[in-house]
C-alpha cells in the first residue's frame, strides 16, 4: 500500500532559534499556582533565550524555600500565582522574585482585569513587580499596556483579554525585566506622585459587585459577564428562581419584543444556549451555566427540563452560515463562514475549545456543505477566537449518563470532521491557530494540507494527560511531518507545551505569519490570497484530488482510524481515564497514572512531495 505525504512537506520555513544574548544565560525558576496558558508561554519564552527554567507548582512557602535552597536559582519568577510569598525569598534581593501582575503601574489587588473590564477602561496593561511584603506593591522591574478594543466584534471577556493581550505584554516585561538583570540594573519604586502611575488599589471582586441589572441593554449585560468569564463566573438567578454562574454571553441583534414579559425570562433555546430577556428590548443569549459546586455546561443541560421543553427553538435563518467578510455573526452562531476572492474562511467558535458530540456532527456537517456547495479554491480552518481547538468536550462526557459511551461517541463525531478534511478533493486546505490548541485540537489541525500560526501560539499534543491513546487520524498526520520518534516523544510526554517556534522547527506547522495574535488574521487573508495565484495550484488540486479519491488513500486512513480507536475503546474502559476526567473537570489534583502510546505506527515510505509546485515566492 502507498503512503501519502502531507502537500506541505516541501515548503516549511526553518526558523533559527534567536541568538543568544552576549550575557550568560539564567537559571530560573517559574513557581505558580497552575501551570496555565501565561506560566507555560513564559516558560517556554525563556527557554527560546537559552535559559534553564525549572517549573515548580507552588505546595507550600516552606517547601518552596526548599526547592530554592536546593537548586539555587538565580531568579524566580511568579507567572500566575495567588498565594504570598515568604519573607526569606522577597527580603533575598540577590536572588530577585518577580510578580507577573496583570494590571497596569499601581494597580494592586487580585481582581484587576475583572475591574478593568467592569469599569469599561480603553486600555489595560501588565506590570512585572518585586515580591514585597504588601502584594503588588514591590519595585517595578518593567510595565507594559494595549488597548482593549479588538477589530473583531465579539464581547470581550477576562479570559480571552488575559489570554492575548496580557500573555503578550507580560512575555515582553519578562523579557526586558530579565535583560536588566542581567545588565546589573535595578528596578524603581513604585512612586504614586508620578502623573504616569494611575493604577491603584482595588479590593477582590465579589458576586455583589459584579451583579447585573437586567433592565440594562443586552450589550452592557454581556459586557459585564464577560468581565467574569471564565473565572469566577456571574452569580445571577433566572426565571426559575435558581442561582446560576453565566458563561459565553452573545447578544442577540435580530430580536423583537416580547411585550409583558420579565426581564430574565428565558424566551428560546438554540444549540445548548438560551436566550434571555434584557431591558430596553434586547436580549442575550447564554451559551453554558453552572450550579454552585458543579461543572460549567451547556445552557440547557442545566436548566431544569421542564422549563427547557417548554421555550421553543429559535433556528438561524436559512444561508446564515456565511456572514460578511471580517464581520462575526450578530446572534449566537458558533459555525460561520466568510466567502472572499476564492478562499473560504471556517470559524468554528466552541466555548474553551472543545467540541461535544452534537458540536462534532453540525461541524462535519458543514464540511460536507462547503465542499458540495463552495466555489472557493482554498479552505481556512479558522477555529475558535479563543481557542483553535481543545479536542473532544470533558465536561459534557463527565455529565453524561454513560461517560465511557459518551466519550466514544464524541471521539467517533471529531473523527468525522477530521475525515472529511482529510478527504477534501477539490480545495487545498489551511489550518490557520488564532488561538492555542491542545490534544485532539492539534492533531485534528493536521489534516490540513498547510499549517500556520503566530508566534504567541503555544500547543498541547499530547492526550497523556487523560491516559488516553488519542484519535483524530495523528498515527497519520503526526509521524508524516515531524517522524516516528518526535511524534511518539510527544504523544508520550505529560503536559509539556510546544511553542509555535518549536512547532515550526519540527514541522509540526508550516509558517509563523505574525509575531502574535496582532495582525495574525491580515496575514491570513494576504497569504490564503497568495496560495490562490501561486505557481501549480491547478496541477497541486489535479494531484490533490487523484490522490484523495484513490482507494488505496481511503483504505490508508481509515486503517490508522481504526488502530486508534481500538486502544480507545481500551482506553475509555480505563481508571486512569475516569479518574483523570473527574480531577480534570472538578479541578482538583489526581495521582498520575502510566499510559503509554506504544504501538505507534509505522509509517510507508514517503510518497514524492507536491508542495514544491507551490514555487519559492510561497515557500
Amino acid at each position: 500500500m502507498k503512503s501519502f505525504v502531507p502537500l506541505a512537506a516541501s515548503v516549511r520555513r526553518l526558523i533559527r532559534p534567536t541568538p543568544a544574548a552576549s550575557a550568560p544565560p539564567l537559571k530560573i525558576l517559574l513557581a505558580f499556582d497552575s501551570f496555565n496558558s501565561m506560566s507555560q508561554r513564559i516558560a517556554l519564552e525563556c527557554q527560546s533565550k537559552g535559559h534553564a527554567v525549572q517549573n515548580y507548582p507552588f505546595k507550600t512557602p516552606e517547601d518552596l524555600m526548599e526547592v530554592v535552597a536546593t537548586n539555587q536559582p538565580q531568579i524566580i519568577i511568579c507567572p500566575f500565582l495567588t498565594r504570598k510569598i515568604p519573607p526569606e525569598i522577597y527580603l533575598n534581593k540577590k536572588v530577585p522574585c518577580l510578580i507577573v501582575h496583570p494590571g497596569i503601574e499601581g494597580d494592586r489587588g487580585p481582581s484587576s482585569i475583572d475591574w478593568a473590564l467592569r469599569e469599561e477602561r480603553k486600555t489595560w496593561g501588565v506590570t512585572i513587580i518585586q515580591a514585597d511584603k504588601e502584594m503588588d506593591a514591590g519595585d517595578i522591574w518593567d510595565t507594559n499596556t494595549f488597548s482593549i478594543e479588538r477589530g473583531l466584534s465579539v464581547t470581550r471577556t477576562k479570559s480571552s483579554l488575559y489570554r492575548f493581550e496580557c500573555i503578550d505584554a507580560a512575555v515582553a516585561g519578562v523579557h526586558n525585566a530579565l535583560t536588566m538583570f542581567q545588565r546589573g540594573l535595578s528596578p524603581r519604586p513604585l512612586d504614586y506622585s508620578r502623573p504616569s502611575v494611575i493604577g491603584s488599589l482595588r479590593p477582590r471582586m465579589k458576586q455583589s459587585d459584579r451583579r447585573i441589572d437586567w433592565n440594562l441593554d443586552a450589550r452592557k449585560v454581556a459586557a459585564l459577564i464577560g468581565s467574569s468569564d471564565s473565572q469566577p463566573g456571574t452569580a445571577e438567578t433566572l426565571q426559575d428562581g435558581v442561582k446560576y454562574f453565566l458563561y459565553g454571553a452573545h447578544v442577540e441583534s435580530d430580536f423583537t419584543t416580547h411585550a409583558g414579559m420579565d426581564v430574565k425570562t428565558i424566551l428560546g433555546k438554540r444549540d445548548d444556549a438560551v436566550l434571555v430577556k434584557c431591558g430596553q428590548g434586547s436580549a442575550v443569549w447564554l451559551s453554558h451555566l453552572k450550579k454552585e459546586k458543579s461543572i460549567k455546561l451547556p445552557a440547557t443541560w442545566v436548566l431544569p427540563e421542564k422549563l427547557v421543553a417548554s421555550v421553543p427553538e429559535i433556528p438561524l435563518p436559512p444561508q446564515s452560515l456565511q456572514v460578511p467578510f471580517r464581520t462575526t455573526p450578530k446572534t449566537f452562531q458558533e459555525i460561520f463562514t466568510w466567502e472572499h476572492r476564492g478562499v473560504c474562511y471556517l470559524w468554528f467558535d466552541f466555548y474553551n475549545g472543545a467540541m461535544h458530540t452534537e458540536q462534532c456532527r453540525r461541524l462535519a456537517a458543514t464540511l460536507r456543505h462547503i465542499k458540495a456547495t463552495s466555489p472557493a479554491r482554498v479552505l481556512v480552518l479558522m477555529g475558535g477566537l479563543n481557542f483553535f481547538s481543545n479536542g473532544i468536550n470533558l465536561n459534557t462526557i463527565e455529565a453524561s449518563a454513560d461517560p465511557a459511551e459518551e466519550s466514544w461517541r464524541n471521539i467517533n463525531a471529531i473523527d468525522e470532521v477530521v475525515k472529511e478534511i482529510l478527504l477534501c478533493s477539490d480545495k487545498l486546505t489551511v489550518t490557520a491557530m488564532y488561538g492555542n490548541s491542545g490534544a485532539g485540537g492539534v492533531m485534528a489541525s493536521l489534516a490540513a494540507d498547510f499549517v500556520w500560526a503566530h508566534d504567541g501560539v503555544v500547543l498541547n499534543p499530547t492526550y497523556k494527560t487523560m491516559d488516553l491513546y488519542g484519535s483524530e487520524y495523528w498515527t497519520y498526520s503526526l509521524p508524516r511531518r515531524v517522524g516516528q520518534a518526535m511524534a511518539k516523544q510527544l504523544t508520550d510526554s505529560e503536559g509539556v507545551p510546544v511553542s509555535a517556534s518549536q512547532a515550526l522547527a519540527m514541522g509540526m506547522i508550516d509558517r509563523i505569519l505574525s509575531p502574535s495574535v496582532g495582525g495574525f488574521l491580515d496575514r491570513v487573508v494576504e497569504s490564503a490570497e497568495e496560495l490562490i495565484g501561486s505557481k501549480g495550484m491547478e496541477e497541486l488540486l489535479r494531484r490533490k484530488k487523484a490522490r484523495t479519491e484513490n482507494g488505496e488513500f481511503q483504505a490508508l486512513i481509515q486503517s490508522h482510524r481504526d488502530w486508534e480507536l481500538e486502544h480507545m475503546k481500551r482506553c475509555f474502559r480505563s481508571e486512569g481515564y475516569h479518574g483523570k476526567r473527574k480531577a480534570f473537570v472538578y479541578k482538583y489534583e489526581y495521582l498520575p497514572c502510566n499510559a503509554s502510546a506504544d504501538g505507534l505506527r509505522q509509517s510507508s515510505q514517503e510518497m514524492k512531495e507536491e508542495a514544491n509546485l507551490l514555487g519559492r515566492s510561497y515557500a
